[in-house]
């Protein structure tokens, strides 16, 4: 198990060098494209995200969108593919 544990931490390293701008998570402001930066609640907590490199591939970009995708969105995604359109959180 912990053999897979490290092949896992070793390729989530490998994707997040390869797709991800900076490599690591970023403020919301930081992250310019929309559909990619992460609800912000009203408050002090800062929600982070993540955003990808520029010059990246359309397969490689759409693959390394749906990594970086924030819990909402994706939500809405799985939503829209389960339900049809619709159901969008605010």
């Amino acid at each position: 198990l912990r053999e897979e544990v490290s092949r896992l931490r070793q390729r989530r390293t490998a994707l997040a060098r390869r797709c991800l701008r900076g490599g690591g998570p970023l403020p919301a402001r930081a992250i310019p494209d929309s559909r990619l930066r992460p609800f912000q609640p009203p408050g002090r907590a800062q929600i982070l995200g993540y955003a990808l490199r520029a010059g990246l591939p359309p397969a490689e970009r759409e693959r390394c969108a749906r990594l970086a995708t924030p819990e909402l969105q994706y939500k809405d995604i799985l939503d829209r593919r389960q339900f049809g359109g619709g159901n969008v959180s605010v």
